[in-house]
């Protein structure tokens, strides 16, 4: 039997994609391995929304590429943004630019395990047609399709009846899912058995009334964390990002949300060191994150992506300093943390295990536990616990 070596890099949305593949050839009559070492064939599903992503992914390439009689396939966003570069670099390697060629037709596939996971992913959109002007991702993800709520409705039960209780819906773009995803979701509580959905991340402007209405009435079916991206504090930024909200906007939101759902995890990204972004406009997005209730941040330092606007753009801030920046941001972020935890010590929540003493709450904390559980239970927050 050929065993297959599959590593993801990047978002959910990948990491769905890998699934995909690994059941792809679990059904070629192939075994998975844990090892690149103990592979007839490594695989590669890559990652390129920053610089740092395709380091890392050239990391393990080169690393696969030293061990002797290996078939190497490299496919995802590094893949197609890349493509000659890595096939000059890595004539051994097949380049596969079009990752649905190594599973069948992912609007219609549907998974029923996740691989070494407790909770499963679940692909409901592609694509973007956002063309923010940091972002490569556009180029190399350009069509726009969502799965038919039918199919979503089929793969979820699936997981459930496999043993999986917290279902993520992911997307490059979920707000963007056909007929809303509001609409979505109101079919998916529906379903009557015991599991509960959270939603990986969207953007502001499609947060609607209905979808708060809908986490309000559904406490025991909707995660209580939204992950909203920000990614700057400060409106001169977001307008050369081509964000398509201000911080007015971003902050009245945000605060409708928090007073309909008050217990929420309120997470989301930062991009510093932007094209242009000035000290002031930094201390405006670190003054608009440190006024407002947010529980975590990822913090990401701005690097050139090709093809995108904003690489283009002159008065780039130097290294340095957007490292001096996002040490700053990382410090906001720890209080923010801390905050959220104090908060929410002594108070029990519903939650699901996560590993063998871990489980994860509603609200996106992480408990320590004594022992794995199945199903949703309660537990008790407390401060030396992590978010």
């Amino acid at each position: 039997m050929k065993t297959y070596y599959i590593r993801s890099f990047g978002c959910k949305v990948n990491q769905y994609e890998t699934q995909l593949i690994s059941d792809k050839l679990k059904e070629n009559n192939m075994l998975r391995v844990l090892k690149p070492e103990e592979a007839d064939i490594i695989i590669f599903n890559s990652c390129t929304v920053t610089d740092e992503a395709d380091k890392e992914c050239e990391y393990f390439l080169r690393k696969a590429s030293k061990l002797p009689d290996k078939k190497i396939m490299i496919t995802g966003c590094f893949a197609r943004n890349k493509t000659d570069y890595l096939k000059e670099k890595y004539p051994q390697a097949d380049i596969i630019t079009e990752k649905d060629s190594l599973f069948s037709d992912p609007q219609k596939q549907i998974i029923k395990n996740f691989d070494s996971r407790s909770r499963a992913f679940v692909k409901i959109q592609d694509g973007c047609n956002s063309f923010c002007s940091y972002c490569v991702i556009p180029y190399v993800r350009q069509k726009l399709w969502s799965k038919p709520s039918e199919s979503v409705l089929e793969e979820i039960k699936s997981l459930i009846g496999s043993g999986y209780y917290e279902i993520v819906l992911t997307g490059i773009h979920a707000g963007k899912y056909d007929g809303g995803i509001s609409k979505l979701i109101n079919e998916i509580v529906k379903i009557p058995e015991e599991f509960r959905i959270r939603i990986s991340s969207i953007e502001l402007n499609e947060i609607d009334d209905r979808l708060i209405e809908l986490m309000k009435e559904n406490t025991d079916k909707i995660c209580r964390h939204l992950h909203i991206p920000l990614q700057s504090g400060d409106d001169e930024v977001l307008r050369q990002m081509n964000r398509r909200y201000n911080t007015a906007e971003f902050e009245e939101k945000i605060s409708k949300i928090m007073s309909a759902l008050p217990d929420t995890a309120l997470t989301s990204d930062i991009i510093t060191g932007f094209p242009g972004e000035t000290p002031h406009n930094h201390r405006q997005t670190c003054a608009f994150i440190e006024r407002n209730p947010f529980s975590r941040l990822h913090v990401f330092r701005y690097s050139d992506r090709d093809k995108t606007k904003a690489s283009k753009f002159e008065n780039k801030v130097l290294p340095h300093e957007i490292k001096k920046r996002s040490i700053e941001l990382f410090e906001i972020d720890k209080s923010k943390r801390a905050d959220f935890l104090n908060k929410n010590a002594g108070h029990k929540r519903k939650a699901v295990s996560i590993g063998k003493n871990k489980a994860l709450t509603d609200n996106y904390i992480s408990v320590k536990t004594s022992e794995r559980r199945k199903g949703i239970f309660e537990v008790t927050v407390s401060q030396d616990d992590e978010i």
